[in-house]
């Protein structure tokens, strides 16, 4: 099997940049959830409490949800937008035990910057800025790989490809019924 090249860096972070969105949206309704149990616990405003609980529940359910669309041939909607999929090296779907892999090690994008924001005691601008940094030279490992494949990618066995590369079942397809017997 030849090398499967990666979608164009600019298609990848169009769709990196929509998906942010979605998890936008799927990380205020975990805070919220999250706000809601400490309150009914009567801790809410125990910041010792609030912020590790916090953290914590916003990973595991962001991993889980990359996890769980990237596993058995799933998609999110902005990979099926962009019409990217992800495969393993031999072209086969994910398994969950290799999409929570990569799902973890997608956590690169962003841990360093947030990780030197707290060191640093950083400003919402300054952080902001320095996700931004991070994203930009995390997206850039992609152009010193020959396959253009993401770093993280590469270190967990698999790859982004053409969605439309997979569809050769349907394109084989005729475009008119089979005559009725």
């Amino acid at each position: 099997m030849g090398v499967v090249m990666a979608p164009p860096l600019r298609r990848r972070l169009a769709c990196l940049v929509y998906e942010g969105l979605i998890l936008l949206g799927v990380a205020l309704c975990t805070a919220a959830l999250v706000v809601f149990a400490l309150r009914l616990a009567g801790v809410e405003g125990n910041v010792a409490v609030l912020r590790p609980v916090m953290q914590a529940a916003e990973g595991v359910v962001l991993t889980a949800y990359g996890a769980w669309f990237w596993s058995a041939g799933r998609q999110t909607l902005p990979m099926k937008t962009w019409r990217i999929e992800i495969v393993t090296a031999a072209g086969a779907p994910l398994s969950l035990r290799r999409a929570l892999a990569r799902a973890v090690l997608a956590w690169l994008w962003v841990m360093p910057a947030l990780a030197l924001s707290a060191a640093l005691h950083a400003t919402p601008r300054d952080t902001g800025l320095l996700l931004v940094a991070g994203v930009v030279l995390w997206a850039g490992t992609s152009m010193l790989r020959a396959d253009r494949q993401f770093l993280h990618d590469a270190l967990v066995g698999t790859r982004l490809r053409s969605a439309a590369a997979a569809l050769t079942r349907t394109e084989s397809l005729p475009l008119t019924p089979p005559p009725s017997p």
